[in-house]
């Protein structure tokens, strides 16, 4: 039930009981306050601990398991309600049927400034009075203020400086005596200052009341509040979960995050979905995994991506390099998990397939690679007619053709591409760009838009003396015949050539074919490498050597047979500007024997046709944001525009490239923020013991000589045991984000320009004028606010911002800010040494 109130002379309706601090904030009437938050409960029960730890430090409070009471009150919230003796704070009074509430007037300011004073006795602050305090740099001081009585790295952005801002700095506030308290800068993601807690217990109550964890506490010994953890040492000693929820509601600098902590603020999204060019919601598929809830963690994969069972398998899984977990011990399993929920899910629960209505809108898309796939996928289910244009005997490109069975079974791709068939996806085969068709062929109105996924699929050539010969193959060449069956025994000793995942694959590959001595040269040094650390360990781990810094000079040949390759050494694979641009010293060379070389240096895309604009290596010109072409109506995503990348990426390219032709054919777009999700989203926690015993997994399946000998997988699934216990080691960092901001005091400065100024209907009054630093350089009482200002517009070269007051006694208040000024900083304002501007005053 609602109730009237009148706050300042305002008639509002609000919630009968809503505490009157927040029926204020709501209504546009800022009320400070620093021991509560809009996240917090409004009801502040916390109970004494019998001790605190601040490190190795302990501190034995007065009382145990009493309640706070007002101990750890601000009273800045302080305000008059009619019919109450004296001021009341905003915080715990209700909201009632006629009630009148005044939150400004000398009496309240005054009350709030001796509020102000004792928080501020116990904490540093000088720097809030400094006339230079905007843009100080904290490492200099002209007023020779000792560093130990500085306030922290927070100036400028600090929630408590705010306030004094908004208060005013009480005359009479104690000097403030640095007490040399734990700072602790050694655990993980957050330092403490204890120099700097002036006891709200904001971080005591989230931690408590909100995430569960319990690893906060506080007590109270000679009057005075001190907030600790519940164990000696450090964080993980308390069983913290390194939420950040303190750190988001401290209100000063004494919980930090540490610079490199990846912290996720406001609005944010975790590191792992940033890093996922997908954008999946990994935070709550891994959630859900947790509870058991296979089949809603699945259909939070399907609603970013259309492949969880491809990509389990095959993702190289750049949001796991993000992940937060690492900085304690490793990254979670995301990409594991993800094939984890694909194979246990209960696809009977898995939600049905929406496709929308026909919409009679026909799309031609050439290529079944990932980007082709994806596209086929959201366009279809947005009721549009989809034609899949493929050269090969079956849909899957890449994924079919190039990837080894030992890293994605046939059978995965198989099972996952009968959602297109669902959807009537038409796919035609053997159906070859340039040679079967051209682009030209589906323009002209026969279809309303097409979009050219092809890959980069033609691999470059070296160019070097030899390289025609017999055993001298392409690794895609060589990877595809060996999808197809066509590739034969490999023996004697084979060489790679190239230091990316094609290589590694084709290396693999080979020693799986019979060759038990296969070789990988590529120009780049070990941490140069195009290839990922774990791929080159995988090969390392099954006897493939790798010879890093040499570059191919030539292949030596007898009698028709490859037998030897010479190569030079490599000083320098990029530029200074980042560019491949190698150099070799041709004077020192190696020979290496070899029956068989492997070529992976590289692929390009290949002659498009239809007079598509093309740069660099073939690659199709596209607009970013639209993925259009030079050609309307002709769209380009995947390989094709970026040049190799990975399956990921070129699923998150279909799926932008679907997202654009569906709008360019009057639809709304695919591409879906995530939806709400209470599981994800609880932000309760609870206390785990158990959070910081690292699970280590080996996924990795039996001896790495014995596995080499099938095209068996390598890495295992995970048990249920497993995948639910390192779900549930995720930080869940993402929770932060959803943390409602403080309410900060209004910024009394407004820019000094004539639209500003139109909108003041006061005559008489005071105004300041400040540089851009907020620096006051002029205070002015006038009647006649508005022209006045409008000659500072016109007139004021170093002005940049304006504060003003209503006040019929504009010269009494005039000197009263004056002499504030003066007090504050030292100086009147304006005189920066030249004493010429005090004659304004």
């Amino acid at each position: 039930m609602n109730v009237n109130i009148t706050i300042d002379g305002k008639s509002f309706s609000v919630p009968e009981g809503l505490p009157v601090r927040k029926a204020a904030v709501k209504n546009g009437i800022y009320v400070p306050g620093i021991c509560g938050h809009p996240y917090l409960p409004s009801v502040r029960d916390v109970k004494w601990s019998r001790q605190v730890f601040r490190g190795d430090e302990v501190i034995v409070g007065d009382y145990q398991d009493e309640t706070a009471g007002d101990h750890g009150s601000c009273n800045l919230c302080l305000v008059q309600v009619e019919g109450k003796e004296g001021l009341v704070r905003a915080c715990n009074t209700k909201a009632a049927e006629g009630m009148v509430v005044r939150t400004t007037g000398d009496d309240i300011i005054k009350a709030r400034q001796e509020a102000l004073s004792k928080i501020l006795a116990n904490h540093p602050h000088a720097c809030l009075t400094c006339a230079q305090k905007e843009g100080c740099s904290l490492t200099e001081c002209s007023s020779n203020v000792p560093e130990d009585q500085r306030c922290c790295i927070l100036l400028n952005r600090c929630e408590l400086e705010k306030i004094v801002d908004f208060i005013g700095l009480p005359d009479g506030t104690p000097k403030y005596e640095h007490e040399g308290f734990p700072k602790i800068t050694d655990d993980f993601f957050f330092e403490r200052d204890y120099n700097l807690c002036i006891g709200c217990l904001r971080c005591v109550r989230i931690c408590r009341d909100v995430r569960g964890v319990d690893v906060l506490a506080a007590t109270l010994k000679d009057g005075r509040v001190w907030v600790g953890t519940t164990e000696q040492g450090l964080l993980p000693d308390s069983y913290c979960r390194f939420c950040g929820a303190c750190v988001e509601v401290c209100p000063t600098g004494a919980l930090l995050d540490k610079p490199d902590s990846k912290p996720v603020l406001h609005g944010e999204n975790a590191p792992c979905i940033d890093a996922c060019p997908a954008g999946i919601d990994i935070p709550g598929y891994l959630r859900h995994i947790a509870i058991g809830d296979y089949a809603s963690a699945l259909n939070i994969i399907y609603d970013s991506v259309p492949f969880p069972g491809i990509l389990g398998y095959v993702c190289f899984h750049p949001c796991e390099s993000e992940c937060k977990r690492s900085t304690l011990d490793d990254s979670i399993a995301i990409c594991a998990l993800k094939r984890f929920v694909y194979e246990n899910a209960p696809h009977d629960q898995i939600k049905p397939l929406k496709k929308f209505a026909a919409t009679g809108e026909k799309v031609a898309l050439v290529g079944s690679g990932p980007a082709g796939l994806t596209a086929a996928f959201y366009l279809a289910r947005a009721g549009h007619q989809v034609t899949l244009f493929e050269e090969r005997g079956k849909p899957g490109g890449m994924l079919r053709y190039a990837i080894p069975e030992y890293r994605l079974p046939e059978s995965v791709l198989d099972d996952e591409l009968k959602v297109l068939d669902d959807l009537g996806v038409d796919i035609k085969t053997g159906m070859k760009l340039g040679e079967h068709f051209q682009l030209d062929d589906l323009t002209g109105g026969k279809y309303n838009a097409i979009l050219i996924a092809i890959g980069a699929n033609v691999s470059h050539k070296l160019g070097i003396p030899g390289e025609d010969t017999e055993n001298v193959l392409q690794s895609l060449d060589f990877l595809s015949n060996v999808r197809q069956g066509k590739a034969g025994e490999l023996f004697g000793k084979v060489v790679v050539i190239g230091g990316g995942n094609v290589a590694i694959d084709a290396a693999m590959t080979a020693r799986r074919l019979g060759s038990d001595d296969v070789t990988m040269v590529c120009l780049e040094k070990p941490d140069e490498m195009p290839a990922h650390d774990w791929e080159i360990q995988q090969a390392v781990d099954e006897g493939i050597k790798v010879i890093n810094g040499y570059g191919p000079a030539e292949f030596i040949v007898e009698k028709d047979k490859l037998r030897k390759i010479r190569f030079k050494r490599c000083t320098r694979v990029f530029d200074s500007q980042g560019k491949f641009n190698p150099r070799y010293n041709e004077a020192e060379t190696t020979e290496i024997e070899a029956d068989f070389a492997l070529l992976a240096i590289g692929q390009q895309v290949g002659e498009i046709g239809g007079n598509i604009k093309t740069g660099p290596g073939n690659l199709i010109k596209v607009d970013p944001e639209t993925m259009a072409t030079n050609i309307p109506g002709v769209f380009a995503a995947g390989d094709g525009i970026s040049g190799p990348a990975s399956v990921i990426d070129a699923i998150a390219s279909g799926r932008k490239a679907a997202d654009a032709i569906d709008r360019s054919l009057g639809g709304k777009g695919i591409i879906t923020d995530p939806m709400p999700d209470e599981v994800r989203d609880d932000p309760y926690l609870g206390r785990d013991e158990n959070f910081h015993a690292r699970i280590k997994i080996d996924k990795q399946i039996g001896d790495p000589s014995e596995r080499a000998k099938s095209f068996d997988v390598i890495e295992r699934s995970l048990t249920v045991e497993e995948a639910e216990a390192v779900a549930l080691q995720c930080l869940r960092c993402n929770l932060r984000a959803m943390i409602t901001p403080v309410h900060l005091p209004p910024d009394k400065w407004q820019p000094l320009n004539a639209e500003n100024i139109a909108v003041i209907t006061a005559d008489e009054g005071v105004y300041q004028i400040a540089d851009a630093t907020k620096k006051v350089i002029k205070i002015v009482g006038t009647a006649g606010i508005k022209s006045a200002l409008q000659d500072e517009v016109d007139n004021q070269a170093d002005g940049a911002l304006f504060c003003w007051e209503e006040d019929r006694m504009y010269s009494k208040r005039e000197s009263e800010l004056i002499q504030q000024h003066l007090q504050q900083y030292g100086e009147m304002p304006g005189s920066g040494g030249d004493d010429d501007l005090d004659d304004l005053y």
